[in-house]
Order: structure tokens, then sequence, then C-alpha cells
């Protein structure tokens, strides 16, 4: 696995590559300080995973996502930051990042976030995906009509109750415990979910899902 670590404080850079070294069989970490040896070094050199800091010396981060998107559209780029805020999320997401954890939340969630990634998922630190939903769920809610109904049967009741619990924050993992099914069988629920509600993350469909009352909201 080849991955760039982009964080300009070197004692938080060296504790997360001590932690990825620790927990990921074969990992070739590239450190990188500040935007500008990052954008020369996304220009030369594929990596599978982006792990980028979004508050930068010499610019923004989301300037890196966006640019490592466009030369590589299919690298893995997850957001490591101490902005929680509303505009930093969505500018994230806008530009390209697959996931968005706080810096507070890297010792416990950071490995499991990595292979989230990997295997087609969105992680997300609980109360970023609480602001997102804020952002995006609209202040009224009307009822939805005939064809939104038609819409919301075609979940199952199983389908139903996963994305209820991803809605409530709870990681893949824990869903398989929670309903007592494999990972790789809560993988394949989700995809279906993302299908039928044709979206391509857990926050529009849990978004899409509300407003087409599958979900209370």
């Amino acid at each position: 696995m080849k991955l760039a670590l982009v964080e300009d404080n070197i004692r938080t850079r060296a504790r997360i590559a001590k932690l990825l070294t620790q927990s990921l069989a074969d990992v070739q970490i590239a450190q990188l300080g500040n935007l500008e040896a990052a954008l020369a070094f996304a220009t030369t050199t594929k990596q599978d995973y982006w792990l980028i800091d979004l508050g930068l010396p010499d610019g923004s981060g989301v300037d890196l996502i966006r640019s490592v998107r466009q030369q590589h559209d299919k690298a893995n780029i997850l957001v490591i930051s101490v902005f929680g805020d509303v505009d930093n999320i969505v500018a994230s997401i806008q530009a390209g990042a697959d996931g968005y954890l706080l810096k507070d939340a890297i010792d416990q969630d950071l490995i499991q976030a990595i292979h989230a990634i990997g295997l087609g998922g969105t992680p997300l630190s609980p109360m970023i995906a609480s602001r997102l939903l804020e952002r995006m769920l609209p202040t009224t809610v009307e009822r939805p009509d005939d064809s939104e109904l038609e819409a919301s049967a075609t979940l199952t009741v199983r389908e139903t109750e996963l994305l209820g619990l991803l809605a409530r924050g709870y990681k893949y993992v824990e869903v398989s415990q929670l309903m007592d099914i494999s990972l790789t069988t809560v993988q394949t629920h989700v995809r279906r979910i993302y299908n039928k509600l044709a979206v391509n993350s857990r926050s529009e469909a849990v978004f899409e899902a509300k407003a087409l009352g599958i979900l209370p909201s």
C-alpha cells in the first residue's frame, strides 16, 4: 500500500506514521509537510491513499484534494483535520474527499476508516455526519407524493434497518455486530441501498431516505 501523509505538525505526522506502520502491513508512507510539496508530489507519484490535513501553512488542503482527484480519480482520500465546521466539510467532499475524520478520533478510528474507504465506504466522524445532515436537511418537510412513496417501498425492511443504524453514526463493523451479519453482507446491503436511492455516499443516502419518508426526519 502506497500512502501519502500530508500534515504540517511534525509530532502529529510522526504519531500518525507510527500508527500506520504498526497497523498496516507493507505500507509505504510518503510524509509531506506543506501544500506546495504535496502538489508537486501528486503530479509525479501515484498513491493508493492520501491522508490530508486541511490547515497547511501555505494553503488549504482542499486545493490538494481537488488536484489529487483530478489526476488520480481512483485514489482514496481521507481528510484528517481539527476543523469541524460545515464549510470545510462540504468543501472537502465537493473537492473529492472520500471521508472526513477529526484529529481527536485518529488513534481510535484511523485504521478502520482507511479500511472502510478501501471497501467503498464513506467514513465520517459522528459529529461530521451530524453537521452534514443539518446542512442538507430542509427546514420544512413536505409530505412525499405517490411516486416518492413508491420509491420508498423499494427498500426492504432489512435495508431500512441497516440504513437507520448508519444514520445514527454506527460504523460498518458495529452494524454487522448489531444485526448479526457479516461485514461483507453489510457492504452488499449498502451498495444495494445506494443503487436504489441513486446516491453515492452515506450522507446522501440518509438525506434521500429522510426526504422520501423511509427514515424519520
